[in-house]
């Protein structure tokens, strides 16, 4: 009885923690992208972008629960401790692999120029050169500078909105898919042969979701509650359109990792973070090279509406090693660039 007594709260406590399991119960859904695509059910998917949010209203409570109760505190703490990694994956502070110490054999960029509509951009991949360069967005007419001058000794190929620079022969090259009327979503390999060895290159381009950054800040500052209401459901079926071809396309380039016969880095706009349907399924079959070069910091990439977001990547096959990586954090399109060391184990 005295034991009960402790845990007992008052009317108002008790609606706090109802509420607060609420919250715990939603952020837990996130999982369920292991197990359902969007084409099944969106709307986990929808709960992988604004995790950090729910993530940070679950520190708010545990901060409240430490204030007025520690008991509840302790107990909540423990139910909370499933939302640490979902939320490490796209701000690992604390890096929890282990740092590869080796020697590189080759660098490797990914990148979505975003059209080199922004000045600097072309300047900017110049002065940042990588061995190999996985761009998005980047059609072969926009960057006759590049390919004539600055990156005359790469070998390059170029599908659409796709382009891939490489310092080694390029012995083999296909597209895999490419925008339709419908789509506007692009994947492409590249066989590289690296002299010692062959490694395959693909650059996968998933689906953007066309959400109007003015649409978004009418919903978020607009009065008008009809408004709001009809923004709203514009940005819930592009979101949902967006996400349900992605998995189409995923099961389009899925044949092309399993049955390589070559190591395979996979460069990608995701467009998708790190707690979605469509992040889960490549990374089913490929390691996330960031987290497992043992880097420590915010890995977000997208900064196009001043919400943090981790939606590039670089991914490759257990016979890599990452040994150190880089998120170059200046502004010359909306994403950031992403850069990978890599050892090729013998």
């Amino acid at each position: 009885m005295g034991f009960t007594n402790k845990f007992k709260l008052n009317y108002f406590n008790r609606l706090i923690l109802t509420i607060n399991i609420f919250f715990l119960l939603v952020a837990y859904c996130v999982y369920l992208n292991l197990f359902f695509s969007p084409k099944e059910i969106p709307y986990f998917n929808f709960l992988s972008i604004g995790f950090p949010v729910i993530f940070i209203v679950n520190l708010f409570f545990l901060i409240y629960w430490l204030l007025f109760s520690w008991k509840h505190f302790i107990l909540v703490f423990i139910l909370s401790l499933g939302l640490v990694y979902p939320i490490y994956l796209s701000y690992p502070l604390i890096n929890f692999s282990k740092k590869n110490n080796v020697k590189k054999d080759f660098s490797v960029l990914t990148y979505n120029v975003h059209g080199f509509k922004d000045e600097g951009t072309k300047e900017f991949l110049i002065e940042n050169k990588a061995d190999i360069m996985i761009l998005q967005e980047a059609r072969e007419s926009q960057q006759k500078l590049l390919k004539n001058q600055e990156f005359k000794d790469y070998y390059s190929e170029f599908y659409g909105l796709l382009t891939i620079y490489s310092k080694y022969p390029i012995i083999q090259t296909k597209e895999i898919f490419t925008k339709n009327n419908d789509f506007n979503g692009a994947a492409a390999y590249v066989d590289i042969d690296l002299g010692n060895d062959t490694i395959r290159i693909i650059n996968l381009y998933l689906e953007p979701m066309y959400i109007d950054k003015d649409l978004v800040k009418d919903i978020i500052k607009s009065d008008n509650q009809q408004q709001v209401e009809e923004n709203s459901k514009k940005v819930e079926l592009k979101l949902v359109k967006g996400m349900q071809s992605h998995v189409s396309q995923l099961e389009e380039v899925k044949p092309y990792i399993k049955a390589s016969k070559h190591p395979i880095i996979l460069g990608s706009d995701l467009n998708s973070t790190p707690l979605s349907y469509e992040y889960n399924q490549i990374n089913k079959l490929l390691i996330d090279s960031y987290i497992n070069s043992g880097k420590s910091g915010i890995a977000t990439t997208f900064h196009g509406f001043k919400f943090p977001i981790r939606i590039d990547y670089l991914f490759n096959s257990k016979e890599l090693i990452p040994t150190n990586s880089l998120i170059i954090r200046k502004r010359f399109s909306d994403h950031y660039p992403v850069i990978v060391n890599y050892k090729l184990e013998k």
